[in-house]
């Protein structure tokens, strides 16, 4: 557990109608105060090493066949920060809830479910 006044999460996704959406989200969310955009693979892992987010999300479509060995790094990188995976659909969710160490949201969830879902998953990761 990490002890945070105010936090960075970190969006990595090349939809940018779901990074506009989200981001909102995101800063209604404590102790996120600020959102970082990222669209590809390499800016992402640079700004978790570099920043120390609290929160990273990956939209899985944005990594494809490398998610498993992208998630490693972006644990190695930013072992403090709650690791979220947006998966695609049903079948990437089942997959990824029982192989992934990263929590697993499926695209399309409820904004206000959603909220709530990181909110309890922060809380329970970090201490405010």
């Amino acid at each position: 557990m990490t002890e945070v006044t105010g936090g960075l999460a970190i969006l990595a996704t090349e939809s940018r109608t779901l990074a506009v959406g989200l981001s909102a989200l995101l800063l209604s969310i404590p102790p996120i105060d600020k959102v970082d955009l990222v669209a590809d693979i390499e800016t992402l892992l640079h700004k978790a090493a570099t920043r120390q987010p609290v929160l990273v999300i990956v939209d899985t479509s944005l990594v494809g066949r490398r998610l498993p060995e992208t998630s490693r790094e972006i644990h190695r990188v930013a072992p403090n920060a709650l690791h979220v995976l947006l998966s695609e659909n049903m079948a990437e969710f089942r997959v990824l809830v029982y192989e992934s160490q990263d929590a697993v949201i499926m695209k399309g969830t409820e904004p206000g479910r959603l909220a709530r879902t990181l909110e309890f998953l922060l809380q329970d990761h970090i201490v405010a």
